[in-house]
């Protein structure tokens, strides 16, 4: 796996990346000669199955947030208050 300065990548990161996206070239990015971090080609699958799975997780969570809030909300709610009522006080 090459080493690659940051200055280096700077200068070349177009020639870099088509290396990386072409050839699946994986590089060290070092910093003072130390590395800091790795540049390495993405599985395309890999990368949608994921984002997919972030965005089911998403999807749950927010359900969640919206049934303690509608939760919420029916523990506070008036008795004496209907709801057909505000919403058609808010219409006038």
């Amino acid at each position: 796996m090459p080493l690659i300065g940051v200055r280096e990548l700077r200068e070349r990161t177009s020639e870099v990346l088509r290396k990386v996206r072409d050839e699946r070239v994986e590089y060290v990015i070092t910093h003072q000669g130390q590395p800091i971090a790795m540049l390495l080609p993405v599985d395309k699958t890999a990368i949608e199955e994921a984002a997919v799975e972030a965005g089911k997780r998403n999807i749950a969570a927010r359900w969640d947030l919206y049934a303690r809030l509608a939760d919420q909300i029916s523990r506070a709610w008036p008795t004496d208050v209907h709801t057909q009522e505000v919403i058609d006080e808010v219409r006038r």
